[in-house]
């Protein structure tokens, strides 16, 4: 069907669910083209657009809740035309599956597939999500086919006797350049001394980890696996160099293993029809309990601040919400009860032109904790290695500060004198 009659589908009062990557433009195009004959339309996702949804007008009848801020949703969050859904990507269905009276229904779920092959089987191509278990929970599924989208290997297809309705879909997204910060290759050389070969790692999305293999974080490791949400540019390579070949892996042997593989459009030319690498759904690759198998795995991922005591804040600043938890929770509690495990925390010094230091004395009231202190493990700036596992809050302090920039310890200093010591 077209995508008007697709959008036509949804009613007054239901709920729609989107997961990252699956967002169809023309219908979400139609649906908003609907306002004055819908109402209390409820919308969670993780929108990388505008289609119509982020105005005053469209809130009136479409109820959007982020789940993970960016450039397209920052402003509308900020002027609370949208509202933002916390959540933890493993139990995002917890309420529905458990049957509580809280539970939010999936009346729609719009996931993006390849086209049908001889035997009726869709597949989410390099970019599976929560789509094939949601379609499960789903009352309605809408799915946009793309014949972009092709066969991947996993637990990535749907028959299409689960499918409600398709909408025929041709858009080819061109990921945008990548921005390196001048502290990312410092970062990518600390890291780096961290990795053994034959490890296990995750490397999560952000301004300051999507360039972890640009700058060489892997350079000089052999026999190493990959068990994650998805990737950043660089790692799909590594694959046919022979860098990351799962030969150790305890869950998925010789596998490359994500939820999202692929940052380029070659590099997903070499996951399609490559057994080499698996996609499965997130609420298995983001449970602790699955990472925690993972013996010796180095879970690398971003924040935007940490306090002396290892306090982190993921996605926040202040309350001001910035972009999202992501998987970052899941794979710190992961590596933190893997036997051999290591949670790496990476950001740079400072922010906001060198004004700002990332490593702070005290959050300030409403800052948003994202991984408790009590988890704190390893710290790395372009300036250095905090390691504070098993370490006092005089001895976290004094960690970070040794990696704080230069021109921010000498504050850092006084304060933790303050804070710590008579």
């Amino acid at each position: 069907m077209p995508a008007s009659d697709a959008a036509a589908l949804v009613k007054s009062g239901e709920h729609i669910w989107i997961p990252p990557g699956h967002a169809s433009p023309s219908i979400i195009e139609e649906l908003s083209a609907r306002t004055a004959e819908l109402s209390d339309v409820e919308i969670r996702g993780l929108g990388v657009a505008d289609f119509g949804l982020f105005s005053a007008d469209a809130a009136k009848t479409f109820h959007y809740q982020d789940q993970f801020g960016n450039i397209f949703s920052r402003p509308a969050l900020a002027a609370k035309i949208i509202d933002f859904h916390p959540y933890w990507l493993v139990g995002r269905h917890k309420a529905l599956d458990a049957g509580r009276e809280e539970a939010w229904a999936v009346d729609n779920l719009m996931i993006t597939t390849s086209e049908p092959d001889s035997n009726g089987f869709v597949s989410l191509g390099c970019s599976v999500w929560d789509g094939i278990t949601t379609a499960r929970r789903a009352t309605r599924v809408i799915a946009s086919v793309n014949p972009m989208t092709r066969h991947t290997y996993g637990d990535t297809t749907l028959h299409v006797s689960e499918i409600d309705a398709f909408v025929p879909d041709e858009r080819v997204g061109v990921p945008p350049d990548p921005v390196y910060d001048t502290a990312d290759k410092g970062i990518a050389h600390h890291v780096n001394e961290l990795i053994e070969d034959g490890d296990t790692i995750q490397i999560g999305v952000g301004s300051h980890t999507s360039g972890m293999v640009h700058f060489g974080a892997l350079d000089g490791k052999q026999e190493l696996s990959y068990f994650g949400e998805l990737s950043v540019a660089g790692l799909v390579p590594m694959v046919e160099q022979g860098i990351i070949t799962g030969r150790t892996s305890q869950l998925h042997p010789g596998k490359f293993v994500a939820t999202l593989i692929g940052n380029t459009p070659e590099e997903r030319e070499m996951v399609y029809g490559n057994r080499a690498f698996e996609l499965y759904d997130l609420e298995y690759l983001l449970d602790p309990r699955n990472i925690a198998r993972n013996d010796g795995i180095v879970a690398i991922n971003g924040a935007l601040s940490i306090d002396l005591t290892g306090q982190t804040g993921v996605y926040s600043i202040g309350a001001r919400i910035y972009a999202g938890m992501g998987g970052h929770l899941a794979f710190a509690v992961g590596a933190y009860l893997s036997p051999r495990g290591r949670y790496v925390c990476v950001l740079p010094s400072t922010a906001v032109n060198g004004t700002v230091s990332t490593i702070t004395a005290q959050f300030e009231a409403g800052q948003i904790v994202s991984v408790p202190r009590e988890m704190a493990d390893t710290v790395v700036t372009e300036y250095g290695i905090a390691r504070l596992l098993g370490k006092s809050v005089r001895q976290r302090a004094e960690e970070l500060i040794s990696i704080a920039h230069p021109d921010h310890r000498g504050e850092l200093k006084k304060a933790a004198q303050r804070l710590f010591y008579n």
